[in-house]
């Protein structure tokens, strides 16, 4: 690789965090504070390519189907409070999308730990096509691309809550294997940032921002899939998840930016301040061997 391609690849920033811990407010403000400063920087969400409704080349088609079906699976042999089968979502992704893709109800009952496997797959799969095939090319076009939420955080989310269902319809130790090999493979090169920030956020505060915002948690937010739905439940699963996603950014050598007490400005200022620190360094060692 020659000093001035270096020079030119854009960065890579992701951050990590609980569910109402903050990640879409800082990413958005982030990529503001970015432009500011002379970057090109690209918000990358999940919402933001589903959108791109008239790209059918390769993989846009691949992966507006894999949202869909990954939000399908999710529920697969789930009823209602009517005993009804829930056939969550349309046939057709542009349905879907005009029914504000509907992430379907929280506390489903009869779930099958296969289908929330299968939709934790899904998402895998999509996260490698994403990598690959657009990641990869605002990279090599000089941006500085801001993912709102890294991926390991809700494959790995919904492979904890599977292994709470009670039907056991996948045995403990598969879902622990596939667990592991969630983990290693995002410990990847080829799936880690340039700059990771994991947003620490207790898990009471971060119940008590989604519920003053909306009526409840929403679907794999609490245990309500493993029937144990409630506030209890959210601080269990979250509390949980908060250890491990710890435990994995201390492995991966990410920031870790506690945020329990900070107000939105301040928050966005601890975040802004690690990963402008982070860039202004790589971007001065890529001048020095240029």
């Amino acid at each position: 690789m020659t000093g001035a391609t270096e020079v030119n690849r854009g960065s890579y920033v992701a951050l990590l965090g609980l569910d109402g811990s903050g990640k879409s407010t800082i990413a958005r403000g982030l990529t503001e504070r970015l432009a500011a400063r002379g970057h090109r920087p690209r918000l990358l969400r999940w919402r933001d390519i589903a959108d791109q409704g008239d790209r059918t080349d390769f993989p846009y088609l691949s992966l507006r189907q894999l949202l869909m079906e990954g939000w399908r699976t999710r529920y697969g042999g789930a009823t209602d409070a009517a005993s009804l089968r829930v056939q969550h979502g349309p046939l057709v992704f542009e349905d879907f999308k005009r029914a504000g893709l509907d992430r379907g109800p929280a506390s489903p009952a009869d779930i099958h730990s296969s289908g929330v496997m299968a939709s934790a797959v899904l998402e895998f799969t999509a996260e490698l096509l994403i990598h690959a095939e657009i990641l990869g090319g605002y990279l090599s076009n000089g941006e500085t691309v801001v993912a709102e939420s890294f991926g390991y955080k809700n494959i790995m989310k919904a492979l904890r809550v599977a292994k709470d269902i009670p039907r056991g319809d996948v045995s403990p130790d598969f879902i622990a294997r596939t667990s592991e090999f969630i983990a290693d493979a995002y410990s990847s090169r080829f799936l880690q940032p340039d700059v990771g920030v994991l947003l620490k956020v207790a898990p009471e505060e971060c119940h008590r921002r989604i519920t003053t915002r909306r009526s409840g948690v929403g679907a794999l937010e609490d245990l309500g899939f493993a029937g144990r739905a409630g506030r209890s439940s959210f601080i269990e699963l979250q509390g949980a998840l908060l250890a491990e996603y710890e435990q994995m950014a201390a492995g991966w050598g990410w920031h870790l930016v506690d945020l329990t007490d900070a107000s939105a400005e301040e928050a966005l200022d601890a975040v802004a301040d690690v990963v402008m620190a982070d860039l202004s360094s790589a971007r001065s060692t890529a001048d020095l061997r240029s």
